[in-house]
C-alpha cells in the first residue's frame, strides 16, 4: 500500500492530506474570485491564521507577477495570469509534498520562467515536487530526477543529465528531408523533416557541410532528454533502405 512522508494513505489520511497540496491540471474556481482571494482563503481553509493567509498570499503573488492584478477577477485575466494564480495557490501552502500536473502547459516563454523559478524556490525551501509534463525542456530544466513513462509503464528513471549522457551522439541535426537520407546514419523521420545524430562536433560539422547541399539545415544543437525519450520510449528501430543502417521512425 502506496505511503506519503511514511504515513499510509487509507489508514493516516488525515495526515497525508495535512502534508500535500496538489494542483489538476484543469483547476477550478470561482471566475468571480480574485487571485489574491484564490490563494489567502485557500491558506485559511488549510488552517492558517487570517493575518499570515494574507501575508503568504502578498508574497507570492509578487514571486509571479501578479501582484498588480491581485483584485482583479479571474474571469478578466488572461489565461497565463489565471495559471500563475493557481501555481501560487498551491506553492504557497508549503506543503511537504506538492503534486503539480503540467502546471506551465499554455505559458508563454517569459511566464514559464516564472513559474519554474517559484517551483524551484519551493524546492530550495525544503519542499519535495512531483510534477508531470510532456514538455522534456521543462524536466531537463528544472528536474532533479526525471522518470519516463510509457503507457503507464516506467522505461527509464535518473538525473536529466544520466539519461542524456547514455545516448550514443553528442550533436543533432534538423534538415529537411531527402532521398538518400539513411546513407547519414540513424535519423528521426518527421515528415518533410528529419533529425540526425552525430558522435562529435567533429562528425556534426561535416554532416552539415554535406547535407546542406541536398536540404536545408534549420537547427544544430547538442541532444537532450528529448532525444532519450524518443529513444528509449517512442522511437522503433528499423533497417534503412538499401543497407544495415537504423532508423528511428516516430510513431
Amino acid at each position: 500500500r502506496a505511503r506519503v512522508l511514511g504515513f499510509d494513505i487509507v489508514r493516516e489520511y488525515r495526515e497525508v492530506r495535512r502534508r500535500i497540496a496538489y494542483m489538476p491540471q484543469e483547476f477550478i474556481v470561482g471566475w468571480d474570485h480574485t487571485p489574491f482571494e484564490v490563494v489567502a482563503w485557500g491558506l485559511v481553509a488549510r488552517g492558517w491564521p487570517i493575518g499570515d493567509a494574507k501575508a503568504q498570499a502578498r508574497r507570492w503573488l509578487e514571486l509571479v507577477g501578479l501582484w498588480e492584478e491581485r483584485n482583479r477577477p479571474l474571469r478578466t485575466l488572461s489565461g497565463g495570469q489565471r495559471r500563475r494564480a493557481t501555481v501560487a495557490a498551491v506553492l504557497a501552502t508549503e506543503a511537504d509534498v506538492i503534486f503539480l500536473d503540467e502546471p506551465t502547459v499554455g505559458l508563454d516563454v517569459e511566464v514559464r520562467h516564472v513559474v519554474w523559478r517559484a517551483i524551484r524556490e519551493t524546492v530550495a525551501g525544503g519542499a519535495s515536487i512531483l510534477l508531470t509534463t510532456h514538455d522534456m525542456g521543462e524536466a531537463e530544466t528544472i528536474g532533479d530526477r526525471v522518470v519516463l513513462i510509457n503507457e503507464g509503464v516506467t522505461v527509464a528513471e535518473g538525473k536529466p543529465y544520466d539519461l542524456v549522457k547514455e545516448l550514443p551522439y553528442e550533436y543533432r541535426i534538423v534538415v529537411g528531408k531527402f532521398d538518400g537520407l539513411e546513407e547519414y546514419g540513424e535519423y528521426i523521420d518527421l515528415g518533410d523533416r528529419a533529425v540526425i545524430y552525430a558522435r562529435s562536433y567533429g562528425e556534426a560539422v561535416r554532416l552539415v557541410e554535406e547535407l546542406a547541399s541536398h536540404a536545408p539545415i534549420y537547427m544544430i544543437g547538442r541532444v537532450g532528454l528529448e532525444d532519450a525519450y524518443l529513444r528509449l520510449v517512442r522511437g522503433h528501430v528499423e533497417a534503412g533502405a538499401g543497407d544495415s543502417v537504423p532508423r528511428v521512425q516516430v510513431g
